[in-house]
């Protein structure tokens, strides 16, 4: 016989990265400890399939190009089939916002990029124990409270039995002093009508008449149990109803039962309706006495559960009615014709009124009373109108004072039988504090992303915000250009450090306009020195062709300065071909960079060049020598490379 126990079934585990490289590494080391581990490269693709094949945990990026991670997990959560699974975050995003947002959306960790492989595999563990316990501690919570339902059924049963007994003993003294009281017999005198509601006299049998409270009543064929007390009680014989309160059998029977259930029983009326109702048989009072008391007893019963169902139908109003006035929220009911019909304190409160009554006696029309566009109204009320209602739906709204507020709004319509809109009902809370937020972060958001863009490519602010880490890249062939400025140092001695800002800001806004016209990517200054490439980040043919042109704009656009101002600046430029790396520098201050022999030989060209002059290399003559105009300046010696033939670029 088999002894071991039980394989402890494998944790599935679910990669969620559009990188291939993390991907790779997650799945290698995940399934060496024994994880069943699935890798997709696509959000929506997960989304579908999670549940159907549901993991036991997720590994999610945040940067991704169809959807973020921040989404994916908003809506595994918002699902009851997934809304329990795990995920840790595992991005480059490594700001505290970024964290803080994980956490709200549900995750459950947040792994930084580039991440140790310990530290991925040791949450890993924590968390799917956590899962464990979890489970176990449900699975308990449930068994525990099954028990305990099991043992209060058992007592309430018991409760149950112990009062009958001890009703029915307690009836069975009661009734035998009530009959002796009547010294008749009603069976001979009432029977019940036909729907069990009103008594009807069929004789004027009575053993003693003189004495008999029902014999000396008048004439009327049906009466009801309130109308025969009432009858009795104007006929001067409602004595004995009264000593009938004060025996102590009926009194323990209504402690007993009240103790039991929280409730009192009987009223006199009840109690004569019943001694008639279960009279009216042929019977002497000893043979028949066990049955009328269990029909009594069973009436009673009846009378319980009535009772019962209006004590806890006002109890149920007491909560709501504590709810509806003390909640944080706004609550309210409104009518298809868009009044409020019922409001509680903190709706009020939201749209600045002192009290429901008085913002229901002001409002008259929701729709252009409360809502900056009434439109906005139509469309919440559209969605009321559909079979699950609406949820977190957003609107401008203005208070008494004037103000506009942002809130949002949960509701549903309410309908009688057939289907038919009865009323609206809902909740309100003011989300302006938050939208305030929202709108910040978003501002902040976009100024981050103008200012990445101002220092990056734009396909390279996109792939680090992705999470991409290091960004190199290398390029076969680009074209450089370098541009100085010649004697802004002597000049710059002469002016202020505000008016020298002005004068470059303005020389080389013009060159980045020029190189975002030529499709060219300007790399940076250097005080009055500037660097543009051709070619990068994404290559393209006419890269030479365009830095050309940009040489030659640049040089008119300085000779044009200097007609507006009086100026006379001349610029120096070099032009050289071949291949670079290029790639993101920095952490806290990003520089997108250029490496190689070729920048180096660019910069050579610029600084052994002449004022006013453009000198190119002789892989640039031979490329272009077509289409613009070129002089042969003959071998120049440049640092670190020797004699070079070099030309000047004179036109097109």
């Amino acid at each position: 016989m088999n002894s071991n126990p039980p394989a402890t079934p494998t944790k599935k585990i679910l990669v969620v990265d559009d990188m291939p490289a993390n991907l790779s590494l997650l799945a290698q080391s995940l399934s060496g400890r024994g994880y069943d581990v699935r890798l997709t490269r696509s959000p929506v693709f997960a989304l579908r399939s999670i549940p159907f094949s549901q993991p036991d945990l997720i590994l999610l990026d945040i940067c991704m190009p169809e959807m973020d991670g921040y989404e994916v997990c908003e809506q595994l959560k918002a699902d009851d089939r997934t809304s329990e699974i795990p995920i840790i975050f595992i991005s480059a995003l490594d700001s505290p916002l970024d964290k803080v947002k994980a956490f709200e959306v549900g995750g459950v960790d947040y792994v930084a990029k580039p991440f140790e492989m310990v530290e991925v595999l040791a949450r890993v563990e924590t968390h799917l124990r956590l899962q464990e316990q979890k489970a176990r501690l449900q699975l308990e919570i449930q068994e525990r409270q099954q028990a305990e339902m099991e043992s209060s059924l058992m007592l309430m049963a018991t409760q149950a039995i112990e009062v009958a007994e001890n009703v029915s003993s307690a009836i069975a003294t009661l009734l035998s002093p009530i009959c002796e009281i009547l010294e008749c017999d009603l069976a001979e005198a009432w029977k019940p009508s036909a729907n069990g509601k009103t008594f009807e006299r069929i004789s004027n049998a009575c053993c003693n008449p003189s004495s008999c409270p029902i014999a000396r009543l008048s004439e009327p064929q049906f009466f009801s149990a309130d109308s025969f007390f009432g009858q009795v009680r104007d006929s001067g014989q409602l004595q004995w109803l009264e000593d009938l309160s004060l025996y102590p059998e009926f009194k323990q029977i209504d402690l007993q039962i009240e103790a039991v259930l929280g409730v009192p029983i009987l009223s006199k009326q009840e109690v004569v309706a019943i001694l008639i109702f279960y009279h009216h048989k042929p019977r002497t009072r000893k043979d028949n006495l066990l049955e009328a008391i269990a029909s009594i007893a069973r009436q009673l019963g009846f009378l319980v559960e009535r009772k019962r169902a209006e004590a806890a139908q006002r109890l149920a109003e007491q909560k709501y009615q504590n709810i509806f006035e003390n909640a944080i929220d706004g609550i309210f009911q409104s009518s298809v014709d868009r009044r409020f019909i019922s409001v509680n304190p903190a709706l009020a409160r939201i749209y600045g009124y002192d009290s429901a009554e008085e913002l229901m006696e002001s409002i008259t029309d929701i729709a252009e009373q409360i809502y900056v566009d009434p439109q906005a109204y139509r469309q919440f009320v559209a969605a009321t109108n559909k079979r699950e209602g609406v949820s977190g739906f957003e609107a401008l709204v203005y208070r008494r004072d004037g103000r506009k507020i942002w809130i949002a709004e949960t509701g549903r319509a309410v309908r009688d039988g057939s289907g038919n809109v009865l009323y609206y009902e809902g909740t309100v809370a003011d989300i302006t504090e938050r939208k305030r937020i929202e709108e910040a972060l978003q501002d902040q958001k976009a100024q981050t992303e103008r200012l990445l863009l101002n220092i990056l490519p734009h396909s390279i602010a996109q792939r680090l915000k992705n999470g991409e880490s290091p960004i190199a890249d290398y390029f076969e062939e680009v074209s450089i250009l370098f541009a100085d400025i010649v004697g802004f140092t002597e000049f710059a001695a002469r002016k202020t450090p505000v008016e020298l800002v002005e004068i470059l800001s303005e020389i080389f806004y013009e060159f980045d306009t020029l190189a975002e016209r030529l499709g060219l990517e300007k790399i940076k200054t250097i005080g009055d020195n500037y660097m543009v490439v051709g070619g990068l980040p994404s290559p393209h043919p006419s890269h030479a062709n365009a830095i050309a042109h940009m040489a030659l704009a640049m040089q008119a656009t300085i000779a044009q300065y200097n007609q507006e101002t009086g100026q006379n600046f001349q610029l120096r430029i070099g032009i050289n071909l071949g291949s670079a790396i290029a790639g993101v520098m920095g952490q806290s201050k990003i520089l997108y960079d250029l490496w190689g022999d070729a920048v180096n030989t660019a910069s050579r060209m610029e600084s052994t060049g002449m004022a006013g002059k453009i000198q190119v290399s002789a892989s640039v003559y031979e490329r272009l020598k077509e289409r613009f105009y070129f002089e042969k300046r003959g071998e120049v010696q440049v640092r670190g490379k020797g004699k070079m033939l070099t030309y000047w670029l004179v036109g097109c």
